[in-house]
């Protein structure tokens, strides 16, 4: 199921056509949203790091009618070190295409303060300590300023990576 055809029609239905678009007959973008949102509950959380980043890759559009809500529960329907290894991959994509999309998941991921164990939230700091440099800076540098005045102004510091990751200079 989880094969090259599956990848592009989640990726081609998570691009949810806005209201403003005339171009595509309302059916047919009723017909892809739900679809969009068939996919995503048909993942199990077992199909591996690759789909898990499809998750993300697929939350391209600016208005979701909320479809994304959903795609975010499939992506932590995934294992905490698959999560946190596809969140690490593909938030600093996101990060320049969506911003507001890359801070609901880091949103999402800090949330989880509230709960008794936090295994997503260490896993992210054991993912992002083993990324290359300049992908550890891009995302540290987004926390921080979400912590200031944005996704993460009520969760601050929840995300403080690890100790051994310096943040970078300002």
């Amino acid at each position: 199921m989880f094969d090259l055809s599956y990848s592009k029609e989640l990726v081609f239905t998570g691009n949810i056509i806005q209201d403003s678009d005339n171009s595509i007959d309302p059916d047919e973008s009723e017909r892809r949203f739900n679809r969009y949102i068939e996919l995503l509950d048909s993942i199990e959380g077992k199909e591996g790091v690759e789909v898990a980043k499809l998750v993300i890759r697929s939350m391209r559009a600016k208005d979701d009618y909320g479809a994304y809500q959903t795609s975010q529960r499939a992506l932590f329907r995934f294992p905490p070190e698959v999560s946190a290894q596809a969140i690490v991959d593909e938030l600093p994509d996101l990060i320049d295409k969506n911003t507001e999309w890359a801070g609901e998941i880091l949103c999402g991921l800090a949330n989880e303060i509230e709960d008794d164990e936090t295994p997503y939230i260490s896993a992210f700091s054991v993912a992002i300590s083993r990324a290359n440099q300049s992908v550890i800076e891009k995302i540290m540098e987004y926390i921080k300023n979400e912590e200031i005045d944005g996704w993460l102004s009520h969760r601050v510091g929840v995300l403080n990576i690890t100790s051994s990751i310096q943040a970078p200079a300002s």
